[in-house]
């Protein structure tokens, strides 16, 4: 029996944090209006869907790992990073879309512009250097840089000699790094480039290493606040690679994935979206120690900055007078509720937003028995060769798809994306000091036993 109960529903604009339309946001949707005319999208891409599968899980629970063997696949398509920045300036997260929290109650917010902007965005990676679409590239490169750096006024032909400069530096069939993506140093060139002309774009928001970064720009400094006075996509800053847009018969004819922490409290506003689609769940799962451990790292990151709050916050262990952001900048996503979470240990607010995620996912399920939903653990995606084949296995004959290209990266392992400190097993134990009282609560407790988790903290991997 669950401890906890389903939130009540809330009315679109209770609470609402309204006003005059942002100018970041105005000024980002015109630019993608303009880049529109030559990216173009999918034709009636909302209703050519026939197959979703959403990976839903709380922030740091594993989806960035999961699609990234899934993206093996040619036949599963994808998008090319998360929908977080597409899904703010369509209205549909907190505060623009009108609701005190993250969740969405059915259709609302710019329904054209999410539908252009998926459509022109949904797709495959290209890692064979002879078959990459340059120029499509390039429209991508100023796409991803707009919801980036809104305000860095660049232009497509300012990034076509860019990237004509940093092809120039490459040998044929590109550079191999030893990381299998010939593609990666042209990214890093680009990279270094738009921090050069742009100051501000500091390489350390990207989701590169270190080590990458002191490659290419020796003298750049860490950052800290936000990356921007109105962030469209949360840091890690994804990296452009080159794509592959998917043609109207692929997508009709093919399962589309996506991944993106806060549809969570979207699923029911997915599901109307795409209306002649057979929509299903991944439903990714992390021990409670090992996910809150990691809500926990991302706060007090440089990354992962989602909104400005007029509520003061006084969250123990996160604001300080050494950082100044921290009485203003909320992290990560915002679960029905958190205005009461203000003043709470960090802790406190890190197990509330893994808990509010997960019980969302449960009860749209609940409500929704038609919807067909795989549980799968994140720690046997990064267990034993065995536990790894076991979960490729089961996963790839419920997606309908050959295990062969998921099966081969998931057990030789990947490059950890979106990752603050490298995988392991029982990392966490770490801080379990800090986080032993939110841990041993009773909705923490009663929900890992929901997921299959132990009550045992010590059982915990």
């Amino acid at each position: 029996m669950r401890s906890h109960q389903p939130e009540p529903p809330e009315p679109a604009g209770t609470d609402a944090e309204t006003g005059p339309p942002d100018p970041v946001v105005a000024t980002a949707r015109r630019r993608l209006d303009e880049l529109r005319t030559v990216r173009t999208p999918v034709e009636d891409f909302r209703t050519a869907v026939t197959d979703l599968v959403v990976i839903a899980s709380p922030f740091r629970g594993g989806t960035t790992l999961l699609t990234e063997i899934l993206r093996g696949a040619e036949d599963l398509l994808h998008f090319q990073a998360e929908m977080q920045p597409i899904l703010r300036l369509a209205g549909w997260t907190h505060p623009e879309n009108g609701a005190d929290s993250e969740r969405l109650l059915g259709l609302a917010g710019d329904v054209a512009l999410l539908e252009n902007e998926l459509g022109s965005d949904v797709g495959n990676p290209v890692s064979d250097w002879d078959a990459i679409d340059w120029s499509r590239f390039a429209q991508d490169v100023l796409w991803r840089w707009i919801v980036q750096w809104p305000t860095a006024p660049l232009s497509l032909a300012e990034v076509e000699s860019m990237l004509a400069k940093a092809l120039a530096d490459q040998p044929p069939g590109g550079l191999d790094d030893g990381s299998g993506d010939p593609t990666r140093a042209v990214g890093l060139t680009l990279l270094q480039m738009l921090t050069t002309r742009y100051a501000y774009a500091n390489p350390y928001y990207a989701d590169v290493s270190a080590a990458e970064i002191n490659g290419i720009l020796p003298e750049a400094a860490r950052p800290a606040g936000p990356h921007g006075d109105t962030v469209l996509e949360f840091a890690p800053l994804a990296l452009p690679k080159p794509w592959k847009r998917a043609t109207r018969r692929e997508v009709a004819s093919r399962t589309v994935i996506t991944k993106t922490p806060v549809n969570v409290y979207k699923l029911g506003a997915l599901r109307e979206f795409f209306p002649r689609a057979r929509m299903r769940i991944v439903h990714l799962t992390r021990n409670p120690g090992a996910a809150i451990s990691s809500y926990r790292e991302a706060w007090l990151s440089h990354w992962f900055f989602n909104a400005r709050v007029g509520t003061p916050l006084n969250i123990a262990g996160y604001t300080e007078p050494g950082r100044p952001w921290s009485r203003d900048w909320w992290k990560l996503d915002f679960p029905p509720g958190w205005q009461d979470l203000t003043e709470s240990p960090l802790e406190e607010v890190c197990a509330t937003q893994w808990r509010c995620s997960h019980t969302a996912i449960l009860d749209f399920a609940a409500r929704n028995k038609d919807i067909d939903v795989l549980r799968l653990q994140y720690e046997d995606l990064i267990g034993t060769a065995h536990e790894r084949t076991r979960a490729i296995d089961e996963l790839a004959s419920w997606l309908g798809t050959d295990r062969a290209p998921l099966l081969a990266p998931a057990v030789r392992g990947m490059t950890p994306m979106n990752a603050l400190t490298l995988p392991r097993r029982a990392k966490w134990y770490g801080n379990y000091d800090v986080l032993k009282d939110a841990l041993n609560s009773p909705d923490v407790l009663s929900l890992a036993a929901e997921l299959g988790y132990s009550t045992d903290l010590t059982d915990w991997p």
